[in-house]
Parts: C-alpha cells; structure tokens; sequence
C-alpha cells in the first residue's frame, strides 16, 4: 500500500521540478524576440483536497499543463528594414516542415532568390499569394496594414493571423507555435498593425524569474523535508513494534 504523505511530497517534488524547467527556459529565451513566458499549471492542493472528500483522486499537486503569457513585449527600434513588430494581437505565418508556424519574432532577411525568411530557423515567410518573394536589391517598405511594396508597387500582403483560442496552439521553442491539432481555428487579423524596422522583445521579466526560482527551492527543500521526515517517523515505529529481546 502506497504512503500517502509520500505521494504528496513525490508529486511536490514532481510539480516544482516541473516549475525549475520552466523557469530555466524563460530565462533562456528571455533574449529571444518574440518570446512568450511560459509557466506550468499546477493542480494545487486546495483543488485536490476537494477532490479526495469525494474520493475522486488522491490529495497531492498535479501538473496539468503549460501556460503561455501573451502579454507583448516591448518593441525595440533597430536598423534594418526587414525587422518587423506587430503593435496588435496575431502572429506572422512561416512555413516550417510540419506546415504553417506562428510567430511574433520578425526578424527577417532575403535570401539570393530574394525570399523573405525567418532569421530564427530560416522559414519561408507567408504573404497571402505564399511565400514572399521579392527583386534583390530593390526597396521594400511594410506598411502597417501588412502590404509589401517593392520598388513603391504592392506585390503582396503579410499573412497576420490570429487563433481562435490561445490554448489551441502549442509551442515548438517559445517564440514559434503551431497548431494543437487539425480542429484548431486559426483567423486572418483584418486590420493588423505591422510596424516596420522594430521588433518585439521577449515578455520575460529576469528580475521576476530569479525571485520565482527562490521560492520554487524553497518549495522544493520543503517537500524534501516532508519526505524525509516521514521516513524518519515511519522507521522510529518500526522500531516500536520490534518485539523486544
């Protein structure tokens, strides 16, 4: 029969382990344009102390998922033409191996066919006719409702799209998402707001991760005591109940 209070603090230990990880990629990423918090979503006590009197689960903290903060981050001016921030919700569309990517990092460059791609990852840029494709060498300016003129003729319009619900997209590396599934509703954004030679920073606050990552040892060191002095008690009644010499 399984200890209950072991179950507890294994799952404890589960749940801020599973928090470190995500502490550490939003560390990582917190450089990356375009890159989006995450955080794990934890079944915390209350909720499955509530949950045991009905005898529905056990009472311990589970992990049920991965959060994703879309609050924008800051945008930054740089020097380059391709750069490209979205000052609106929604996300540009690249072409990636599995099919469309969502992303907010416009970092962009034109390759010697003059194809417009993604610096992170070298993916195709979607307009709306496909792939951006533009004369190498001439002028390209965005203008903020998406249309890429070159040489001051619009030849195509930058795909903006937004889903239909946040939790319907899943992330391949924090600043690049895709489709959860083949139900997944993704919108054209009508009136999106392209701004061209910035980008957006990453949404990540260091100073925040840095305090989240002392409290999640904490947590941590916490369960490990609930571990270990519940080993401790559990030996001090085997003890008890040696019969004696």
């Amino acid at each position: 029969m399984t200890d209950r209070i072991f179950e507890i603090g294994g799952a404890g230990l589960d749940s801020t382990d599973q928090r470190v990880r995500k502490l550490m990629d939003n560390m990582v990423g917190s450089e990356v344009p375009g890159y989006r918090k995450s955080e794990a979503i934890v079944r915390g006590f209350p909720l499955e102390l509530e949950s045991a009197s009905r005898r529905l689960s056990s009472v311990k903290p589970q992990v049920e998922g991965t959060f994703y903060n879309n609050i924008q981050g800051a945008l930054v001016k740089t020097t380059s033409p391709l750069d490209l921030a979205l000052g609106s919700d929604g996300y540009f569309v690249v072409a990636g191996q599995w099919g469309e990517g969502y992303t907010r990092d416009g970092r962009f460059r034109l390759d010697k066919d003059g194809r417009l791609l993604s610096v992170a990852g070298n993916y195709p840029v979607l307009g709306q006719n496909g792939p951006v494709v533009v004369t190498p060498g001439a002028e390209v300016i965005f203008t903020q409702e998406g249309e890429i003129k070159v040489d001051g003729a619009v030849v195509d319009r930058l795909r903006v799209v937004q889903p239909e619900s946040p939790d319907t997209i899943d992330s391949i590396s924090g600043s690049l998402f895709k489709k959860k599934d083949q139900y997944t509703v993704i919108k054209d954004v009508a009136s999106p707001r392209v701004i061209q030679g910035f980008v957006e920073t990453s949404n990540v606050n260091i100073v925040d991760q840095m305090m989240e990552m002392i409290i999640t040892e904490r947590m941590y060191s916490m369960n490990t005591k609930v571990i270990s002095t519940r080993d401790q008690n559990l030996t001090r009644a085997m003890e008890l109940g040696k019969p004696s010499q």
